[in-house]
């Protein structure tokens, strides 16, 4: 299955959840929104969110202040 993170094509083995995707490229959810295919996946969602084949992934790190 191929998918696109943060504009960076990838190629994943197995169908993976959201959850999975995260744990396997090692990055931290502190803070992390994600947008599948223009849409904001709900954090409580990650667990059985399943990517589909040229899913289009966007990661956002909420930052605040002023």
């Amino acid at each position: 299955m191929r998918i696109m993170l943060n504009d960076t094509s990838l190629q994943l083995a197995t169908v993976s959840t959201l959850a999975q995707l995260l744990q396997q490229q090692q990055l931290r959810t502190e803070g992390l929104a994600i947008a599948v295919n223009n849409s904001v996946i709900a954090k409580r969602l990650w667990q059985e969110y399943q990517l589909q084949n040229h899913d289009q992934i966007q990661l956002f790190h909420i930052v605040t202040g002023g």
